[in-house]
């Protein structure tokens, strides 16, 4: 079911409400009414699959870029700490399914109220995309790689589906549940998404009753692989 736009003031009255929720946040007692983000990826998340530890990544790994038209995304994949989630990653560009998929998904960080609500939150920080946008959508049930963390930078494979999201802040509360298979490594790649996750979205109920922002218009990309700066002394 699709909500009314995410961005559009609709009234001067919610504009006060929220504003009053925002005040109330940063006065530090919005834990009363906030509910948990663990909700942005309800019926995956909280899924049962077998998990793996690999080591923690080493330096020198292959790059992963998304070219949009605010510039490039460049991810460092993790094949020591996730090499199932990689190898998925890295078959889907070499295969070219992911060429005109797009960002679909943009969650800003701070307080937020979900339109037909009238308790606030914190924002689920995300930039999410995936085969999902280009109608080629996948079930794959993949071992969930846990040895790195949800942290900020972090590229997360959400579990069960061709589909992936970039984490704009810390999720601890998530960590165990996706598997990392990069991290963001640059200033400029970080600038490209401040920009996506700046973009007008409309606000969608999931079957779950997670209220989900996306894009009025995604952002495509295309993907390629780039070979890894080569370690000194190696």
């Amino acid at each position: 079911m699709m909500m009314a736009g995410g961005r559009t003031e609709d009234s001067g009255g919610w504009q006060r409400v929220f504003l009053l929720a925002v005040v109330f946040c940063t006065a530090r007692f919005c834990h009363a009414e906030i509910g948990s983000r663990e909700d942005a990826f309800v019926g995956y998340s909280e899924k049962s699959y077998k998990k793996t530890v690999f080591p923690a990544p080493r330096h020198g790994n292959e790059f992963l870029i998304f070219s949009t038209r605010f510039g490039d995304i460049r991810v460092e994949l993790l094949p020591e700490s996730s090499p199932n989630a990689v190898k998925y990653m890295k078959s889907l560009v070499t295969q070219r399914l992911m060429d005109g998929c797009s960002f679909y998904r943009a969650e800003p960080a701070g307080p937020t109220i979900d339109e037909g609500r009238d308790s606030i939150r914190p924002g689920y920080a995300l930039v999410q995309g995936g085969l999902y946008s280009c109608g080629r959508q996948e079930t794959k049930n993949l071992h969930v790689e846990t040895a790195v963390n949800n942290t900020k930078g972090a590229v997360s494979l959400i579990t069960g589906t061709s589909e992936f999201f970039f984490n704009l802040e810390a999720h601890p509360e998530w960590d165990g549940s996706f598997s990392v298979f990069g991290k963001v490594v640059d200033i400029d790649s970080w600038n490209v998404l401040r920009r996506i996750v700046a973009l007008p979205t409309r606000q969608e109920a999931h079957s779950s009753g997670t209220i989900l922002r996306m894009l009025q218009s995604p952002v495509p990309f295309k993907t390629r692989l780039e070979l890894p700066t080569p370690i000194q002394g190696s």
